[in-house]
């Protein structure tokens, strides 16, 4: 009978160490992801002294507009899959991240905010490991002027310079579109988890840019990336569309886009 008491502890025991070995934790570090329904990046910086913040930085106007969203390790939970960030975000908001591990570098979050019992806002996306400086900073750090010659343009719509996400890789990444009407164009994109600044090209003539109505047709040069770019103007603020290359006269690295333009700055 002490035997099999004794058997029986030491079967407890083994089961509540197997348990805890597999209980998920999220270790210190920077994800960043884009939220597509709300255009904006998702920076979530987890720290080792158990104080953590949440960015959420607006891709409409050029990343200049920034909420951060502080919490500590009593406000996540984790069980062996999945962790939850629960924080809030104004008044009497809540707002709940639960995190599942996304290949070997990401989470995949889903993201909801409530009010008591009422839900009014779901959305899900996908954040991977930066072990540099974040793509808003580099973005920011290096194409800053153009930002700043867009507000300072006077280029009549559609022309200007849009910024917002494309499809590129089966992942939403950072775009940036100049549509000139008498000079180059290109469109750019930056791609999320990169350690260093590093920017895929399209360029094209103003001769290769054709309207007609709200169709906005463009042939550029990458061979592989958006040699086609076909977008429709939705308002005066927004075009919307899809990019694609032709590889042996077939349709490839097909991606959807949303662009909102950068606006001339309003004199003071």
């Amino acid at each position: 009978m002490r035997t099999s008491l004794l058997l029986f502890f030491v079967i407890l025991l083994s089961l509540s160490s197997h348990s805890n070995a597999s209980q998920m934790e999220l270790p210190a570090g920077l994800w960043e992801g884009i939220s597509e329904d709300e255009l904006t990046f998702r920076l979530l910086q987890i720290n080792e002294n158990g104080e953590h913040s949440l960015f959420e930085i607006v891709i409409q106007g050029g990343l200049k507009k920034v909420r951060r969203t502080t919490f500590t390790n009593n406000d996540i939970t984790c069980v062996e899959n999945r962790c939850t960030i629960k924080t809030i975000i104004e008044d009497d908001v809540t707002r709940t991240l639960t995190l599942s591990p996304y290949l070997d570098r990401g989470f995949k979050v889903l993201e909801s905010s409530y009010r008591e019992e009422e839900s009014y806002i779901s959305q899900t996306y996908l954040l991977v490991k930066q072990d540099a400086t974040s793509t808003p900073r580099k973005f920011l750090e290096n194409r800053k002027q153009l930002i700043l010659d867009a507000e300072q343009s006077s280029a009549k719509h559609p022309f200007g310079t849009w910024i917002g996400v494309m499809q590129y890789l089966d992942r939403p990444e950072l775009a940036l579109l100049q549509l000139n009407e008498n000079e180059p164009g290109s469109l750019r994109v930056y791609r999320k988890g990169e350690n260093t600044f590093n920017e895929v090209e399209s360029h094209f003539s103003a001769d290769n840019i054709s309207i007609d109505g709200r169709l906005i047709d463009i042939k550029a040069s990458h061979t592989t990336f958006a040699s086609n770019i076909m977008l429709f103007i939705q308002t005066e603020n927004m075009i919307s569309g899809f990019t694609y290359a032709l590889h042996k006269g077939y349709p490839a690295a097909m991606g959807t886009i949303t662009l909102l333009r950068i606006e001339p700055a309003k004199p003071r």
